[in-house]
């Protein structure tokens, strides 16, 4: 009994399995394909054909079912199914300046920074030009030029009264003698021949003595013959209103207190030539030494007398040189009245 069942079941399925398995000839088939035929395979000599054997061997579908055919799938040579379009190339963007970028950024805070040459003028020259603090290229109180020039053979010239050729020059001794206002030898030059064209004095004595603003100088010129004739001229008096020369302790500009405050020396209160002096000094200043501390020293008749006049030049410089207060200082002292000067001195050393 059961095998029969068995059998019963068998015979069911194969014929279910037939039925789907039978291609449907009222489909369609897809574009850019065929479906080929079962091949046929030769059968060997002396026999039937292989393709009858082989559907002899297949189980037969009931109905309108069958075997599903053998389907062989082709792509037309030379036909692109995409409709043109290329698979790109593969490509992967590199950074050859990757590892180094960062330090060739620039540097914000240097770009944004003020330059120290440009600070320093900012602090001490005006931003506008029409300001009391421009310097005045016409205030030439103080020269360019270093030292105090003595012209000796024009003075042989006028001694005697006439041009002196070099050869004839070159017989003559000669000598300078710097007198002060009292009559002492200052300082003194010596040749005994041929008189310099041009001699150039730096102020200073061989025991290291300047000369002072404000007091008179002489130049006495001698010069002898070969016959031992001496012959003298004095030249124009030596005064200065201001000197500028370099020290041990910095940088001197020595100014006559007679301009300042007036002839008696005596005021606390810079008069108008006194001020176009100190204004003069400024802008020394401001063009050579900006940015420099300043020491005010001041020679008076009296200590308190001093104090005001320093305390003057004080406010006259902190309105012109644009400085901190703390970057001038004051100092008074008593002096006899030939010694009475002020002295700006820039502290440069």
């Amino acid at each position: 009994m059961l095998r029969i069942l068995s059998a019963s079941l068998v015979l069911c399925l194969g014929t279910v399995f037939a039925q789907e398995s039978q291609p449907d000839s009222s489909q369609p088939a897809l574009p850019g394909f065929e479906a080929d035929k079962p091949r046929s395979v030769e059968a060997p000599q002396g026999g039937a054909p292989a393709q009858e054997k082989a559907q002899n061997k297949l189980p037969q579908a009931t109905g309108s079912g069958g075997m599903l055919p053998e389907v062989v799938i082709k792509g037309q040579e030379g036909e692109n199914r995409l409709g043109g379009l290329k698979k790109p190339a593969f490509n992967i963007d590199i950074d050859p300046y990757e590892t180094i970028r960062p330090s060739l950024a620039p540097d914000q805070s240097l770009l944004l920074a003020m330059s120290p040459l440009t600070v320093s003028w900012r602090r001490t020259h005006p931003e506008f030009l029409m300001n009391e603090r421009v310097t005045q290229p016409y205030r030439m109180t103080f020269s360019q030029r270093p030292g105090i020039a003595f012209r000796v053979r024009d003075q042989l010239s006028e001694v005697l009264q006439r041009r002196v050729d070099p050869k004839e020059a070159k017989q003559y001794s000669w000598n300078l003698t710097i007198a002060d206002e009292e009559g002492r030898v200052f300082h003194r030059y010596e040749g005994s021949n041929n008189p310099p064209e041009e001699l150039v004095w730096t102020g200073q004595n061989d025991q290291g003595e300047w000369i002072r603003a404000g007091r008179s100088y002489s130049a006495v010129y001698t010069f002898t013959d070969p016959a031992g004739s001496p012959r003298t001229s004095v030249g124009k008096p030596l005064l200065f209103r201001g000197i500028v020369h370099q020290e041990d302790t910095g940088m001197h500009i020595s100014m006559d207190s007679a301009i300042l405050f007036g002839s008696s020396k005596a005021n606390s209160e810079l008069t108008q030539p006194g001020h176009d002096l100190l204004r003069s000094a400024a802008d020394l200043i401001k063009r050579r030494f900006s940015g420099i501390p300043i020491n005010v020293r001041v020679f008076a008749s009296t200590k308190e007398l001093g104090d005001m006049q320093a305390n003057a030049i004080y406010d006259k410089l902190l309105r012109e040189l644009m400085m901190s207060p703390r970057n001038i200082t004051i100092d008074a002292a008593r002096a006899p009245y030939s010694d009475q000067r002020v002295e700006i001195i820039l502290l440069n050393r």
